[in-house]
């Protein structure tokens, strides 16, 4: 039987102890331009399904002690096989044997004796839902995506920060997890000296900078305009402290709007507070670093102030 070295054709996996049957119905599939597999056994079919990775499975309900059923039910409760359609292939006609299939989870029954059209028009139509299911997944995983990054900066929006982070909290009371509130300092001079579309250009290109230099596990949220929220989970005060200088500092030292032929420079203004040590709700740590950013602006701006608790 052939293998699976075409991605754009089909790999079919045929599981059927009858070698006679098994090599006509391996005829019929490759002549139709599938790439098949074969094996005897339901054992066999379940250590090759993780290797060749079929798009569809043929199995023979005769094998012994209804193994056809056990393999269904096995690739069936593996996420990463479940999708694979499985065509229950027998000559078994009962409707105890056919609603026997279903539960296991099979997509489909073929009876023998069949027409090579039926079976070939049974194989096209599980392929093409398979296929329409795939690709709905995925639009659905980028929808999901798209609903929670911001379309300027491409970080997270406030939407997943406000359902994420207090989950966070509560499923680690006791481990640190520190916040940077950060904001470009005199931005209004950029969007006022250089227009809104610059503005933005700046802010697109100063997200570019944060990612260059946030640590792997953290990540950042657009809070608002040229408003920043950088989360560290794990991070202590002063692990915090040392993660906010890093990126003032990147940001002090890099050109902005060079493509425009610009080249301008700017700095953001960082406050830190960390829980639980100053508090244990999303809302309350948000505060604290807002508290903290206040007293960086107070400091000159260009600065990384933490928040301490009177």
């Amino acid at each position: 039987m052939q293998e699976n070295d075409h991605a754009s054709n089909p790999v079919i996996l045929i599981a059927d102890d009858n070698r006679g049957i098994v090599r006509l119905l391996g005829d019929v599939l490759t002549n139709a331009g599938y790439w098949v597999t074969a094996v005897s056994t339901g054992e066999e079919a379940l250590e090759v399904v993780p290797k060749v990775h079929p798009d569809l499975i043929l199995l023979d309900v005769d094998m012994p002690e209804d193994s056809a059923f056990a393999v269904c039910r096995t690739l069936k409760k593996d996420p990463q096989f479940a999708d694979i359609p499985v065509l229950f292939v027998t000559s078994r006609s009962s409707q105890q044997d056919i609603v026997k299939g279903f539960q296991a989870g099979g997509q489909d029954y073929v009876t023998k004796p069949y027409t090579t059209a039926e079976l070939l028009a049974r194989i096209q139509t599980h392929l093409a839902l398979r296929k329409a299911q795939q690709k709905l997944k995925i639009s659905e995983a980028r929808y999901r995506e798209l609903s929670i990054r911001d379309d300027l900066t491409n970080f997270y929006n406030t939407r997943y920060l406000y359902q994420t982070l207090q989950g966070q909290l509560d499923m680690h009371r006791t481990r640190p997890l520190s916040v940077i509130f950060m904001d470009i300092d005199d931005f209004k001079y950029v969007v006022d000296s250089y227009g809104h579309l610059n503005g933005s250009r700046t802010i697109a290109e100063l997200a570019d900078v944060v990612r260059s230099v946030l640590p792997d596990g953290t990540y950042a949220v657009s809070y608002g305009g040229d408003e920043f929220v950088i989360v560290l989970a794990g991070y202590d005060k002063e692990q915090g402290l040392s993660v906010a200088e890093s990126i003032r500092e990147a940001i002090e030292q890099a050109r902005f709007l060079v493509s425009q032929d610009i080249g301008i420079r700017i700095t953001v203004s960082c406050g830190v507070a960390t829980s639980p040590v100053d508090a244990q709700t999303l809302t309350e740590l948000l505060s604290c670093a807002d508290q903290a950013l206040f007293d960086s602006k107070e400091q000159g701006r260009n600065f990384v102030a933490a928040y301490y608790s009177d």
